[in-house]
């Protein structure tokens, strides 16, 4: 892959763009889990602190219900497992994303596949920041590596976004808090709070008024 095509699709990813709607009810692998090819093809220690994870949609609302089938490379077919969220569990190897492998939907109508970049820290009301900063330093790190010369262009990871968090405040080791800021810009999320080490590096723990449903790192929302 050319690297500036790399870039301009790891810029969208960190924006959380979704991919395109389904044209049949078959599709190349490759053309589904966008990219994960290249997640896949970074040494394990370059991305053992975040992921990739690839949310099925239908008209934009989650769609766990969906029913479709992977076909490898070699042929042999199994189930695409989603869980109650969307989220696909069982995703396909290098092997079938290089190979040809297939996507067979039963109805592709108005089915599309976000990919969010996720630390590897779980949800919970109270989280720590090294852990998080951590992940995000490596995504960055990773990104950097893929881009290669052109580093310099490539986005950079600056916040992560706690979806259906409620509110929340950063809590610093002096004792000070501050309430994390708010975004609405978001697509298909209402009112979100995220967090931006740049702005409070000092902090040691985020504390939110609902556990979130997910942890999502990004570019700066507006």
């Amino acid at each position: 892959m050319r690297r500036r095509h790399l870039l301009v699709a790891l810029g969208a990813i960190a924006l959380g763009a979704t991919g395109p709607a389904f044209a049949a009810d078959r599709e190349p692998l490759s053309k589904v889990f966008k990219y994960l090819d290249v997640y896949l093809g970074l040494a394990p220690a370059q991305r053992s602190h975040f992921r990739l994870v690839f949310r099925a949609l239908r008209d934009e609302r989650p769609a766990p219900d969906l029913q479709a089938t992977m076909i490898g490379a070699d042929g042999a077919r199994r189930p695409l497992l989603l869980n109650a969220a969307g989220e696909v569990v069982n995703l396909p190897g290098l092997g079938d994303l290089k190979g040809g492998g297939q996507l067979e939907i039963a109805n592709a109508q108005g089915i599309r596949f976000a990919t969010e970049i996720r630390p590897d820290v779980a949800p919970a009301q109270r989280l720590d920041v090294g852990a998080l900063v951590q992940s995000l330093d490596q995504a960055n790190a990773a990104i950097a590596h893929l881009a290669g010369a052109f580093a310099v262009m490539a986005p950079k990871l600056d916040s992560i976004v706690f979806p259906d968090g409620g509110t929340g405040v950063a809590a610093f080791g002096d004792g000070r808090v501050a309430p994390l800021p708010i975004t609405t810009s978001l697509k298909t999320l209402g009112p979100t709070p995220y967090f931006q080490p740049f702005n409070m590096g000092q902090a040691r723990v985020i504390s939110l008024s609902r556990e979130p449903s997910r942890i999502i790192m990004a570019v700066r929302p507006h």
